[in-house]
């Protein structure tokens, strides 16, 4: 037998015990777990929000939209505000 599979076998077995033992000990891990996917999206969020934030700082999404001119440049961005 493979030996991941069955260090895998036997851990689920010890989490099965101590779940049907300890409820208290499932709430918790079920806790952590949640806690765990809520940070994940969270963080997400925050970064999907700074590449917006970006984008539109620095005119990523107009340029993607453009037409170059007839010279063949694109316009000058100004990036700092005075």
């Amino acid at each position: 037998m493979n030996l991941i599979l069955l260090v895998v076998l036997v851990s689920e077995a010890c989490i099965g015990i101590c779940a049907w033992l300890s409820p208290q000990w499932l709430r918790s891990v079920a806790a952590h777990l949640l806690a765990r996917a809520d940070v994940l999206e969270l963080t997400r969020k925050e970064e999907r929000r700074r590449l917006q934030f970006w984008n539109a700082e620095l005119g990523l999404e107009a340029r993607d939209n453009e037409t170059p001119s007839a010279s063949g440049s694109l316009p000058v961005r100004v990036l700092a505000r005075h």
